[in-house]
């Protein structure tokens, strides 16, 4: 019987293959709960209304983004939609809704479903149930020109909920191994983002465990977790969208004949002239670029030393922040917390705000790049602020456990922001990027180094 699901399952994505338009440059995510991270308002079981877009830093599509360099668009208001606890069916019977608020017909859709079906152990929890709907769901994006990218069901602790028992883990693995063959069959309309996942599996535990530290609760991805499942689908936008460059190549900013230029001033970050606010513990070292404010949160024994370099992938300008010495951790172990961090402002040039009126949409960019060895960092966050500190849109955004150690490399961008009114009240428009740290309590000895450039403030369209 199986046999027989299979053969007409992959039949159907063969189908979808002859219907495929032009793709674009545009995704979504929909799936249960495991989707919902990367938005404040995403829970489509019980939805909130958010004051301010978050772009979360154990969210999976946020990873995605930054690490194929921001190629694709994905607006968190629209493109994100999750519903916790529930099964593959709820996300097959919710896609004509999903798709049909979208500003712009997607080119990809990431799907993420199975994991409740299994658990739930009921009649919908069969290999022939998930990969009947799995397929189903293929075929009606495929019909209508739009690419599927499938997240493999994926470990499970016992933080959250109990183990799989042998038979589940058994219908998980049956399940997994079926998207790959499907995806193979079905060519460039299906892809399955099980790259990383022997970098989330822990190795020699029973049952598909997640590995340590890798989830919130041994089930929802932390950032690590929600890091290398990204960089898995990362990988698969690169092929099918190659990179392009979409952050600023000069140092030209807004001016009367050049409106859709950068917004920031000094961008670049160039000169020394900057501010440096000194924490009442804890040392910085060096200068801020000229315009910009760097400051640290209170830290004992840290120091925090800024200088402006040459990016040794790139070659472009940036701003760099080397973490040394030895300090004490309180107050982590308690939840999702990252009180140490190291942070920079930058203003708009002078006039520009001139350039905004109402209905513009407006939203911030930032190249940044990690060095391998970091030990400790929760994640860089980049933030576009307006009207005074309440008002916000945030990529990436507080979350629990830290990144891993190897070299990163990325471009934030914070959701974009529709202007209400103008002039602007209350603070200029300005953007602010750190880099936050995560540790269990105790004490701790940094030595690592981030770097950020190019910062962009722009209008979009």
């Amino acid at each position: 019987m199986a046999v027989d699901i299979e053969a007409r399952d992959l039949a159907a994505a063969a189908r979808g293959t002859s219907q495929l338009g032009a793709s674009q440059p545009y995704i979504g995510i929909i799936g249960d709960s495991i989707a919902a991270p990367d938005y404040n308002g995403s829970d489509k079981v019980t939805p909130s209304t958010p004051t301010n877009a978050l772009k979360s830093a154990n969210g999976i599509a946020s990873w995605a983004l930054a690490l194929c360099g921001q190629r694709v668009l994905c607006p968190a208001s629209t493109n994100i939609w999750a519903y916790p606890g529930q099964e593959t069916g709820t996300i097959l019977a919710n896609l004509p809704a999903f798709l049909a608020q979208m500003p712009v017909r997607p080119g990809a859709i990431i799907i993420e479903c199975g994991t409740n079906n299994i658990s739930h152990n009921g009649a919908t929890g069969t290999f022939a149930a998930i990969t009947t709907d799995w397929a189903a769901i293929a075929d009606y994006l495929a019909g209508r020109g739009i690419r599927t990218i499938f997240i493999p069901i994926l470990p499970r602790g016992a933080g959250f909920t109990t183990l799989f028992t042998a038979a589940q883990f058994d219908v998980m693995e049956r399940c997994n191994r079926w998207l790959n063959a499907f995806a193979a069959q079905a060519g460039r309309t299906v892809a399955v983002a099980s790259a990383r996942l022997p970098w989330v599996t822990a190795p020699h535990q029973v049952g598909a465990q997640p590995r340590p530290n890798f989830t919130i609760d041994g089930t929802h991805p932390g950032v690590t977790g929600a890091y290398y499942i990204g960089k898995a689908i990362a990988q698969i936008l690169n092929l099918w969208y190659p990179p392009l460059d979409i952050l600023a190549t000069n140092g030209q900013i807004w001016s009367a004949s050049a409106p859709y230029s950068n917004l920031l001033a000094n961008p670049m970050m160039q000169g020394g002239g900057g501010t440096v606010t000194a924490p009442s513990s804890g040392t910085i070292a060096g200068a801020a670029p000229t315009g910009h404010t760097v400051s640290m949160s209170n830290s004992a024994g840290l120091t925090v030393t800024h200088a402006q370099v040459t990016s040794s992938l790139s070659g472009n300008p940036m701003h760099q922040m080397t973490f040394s010495g030895a300090h004490t951790v309180t107050g982590s172990s308690a939840g999702p917390t990252y009180g140490h961090f190291s942070r920079i402002i930058l203003g708009m040039a002078s006039g520009a705000t001139t350039a905004l009126q109402a209905g513009d949409t407006i939203e911030g960019l930032m190249a940044f790049e990690i060095d391998a060895g970091a030990q400790g960092f929760a994640f860089p966050t980049l933030e576009m602020r307006w009207g005074g500190s309440a008002n916000y849109h945030r990529d990436l955004h507080s979350a629990a456990r830290e990144l891993p150690s190897e070299a990163i490399s990325g471009v934030l961008r914070t959701p974009a922001k529709i202007l209400t009114g103008t002039p602007l009240v209350g603070d200029v428009m300005l953007i602010a990027y750190a880099m936050l740290k995560s540790y269990p309590d105790g004490a701790v000895t940094d030595g690592a180094t981030i770097r950020f450039g190019r910062a962009v403030l722009q209008k979009v369209g």
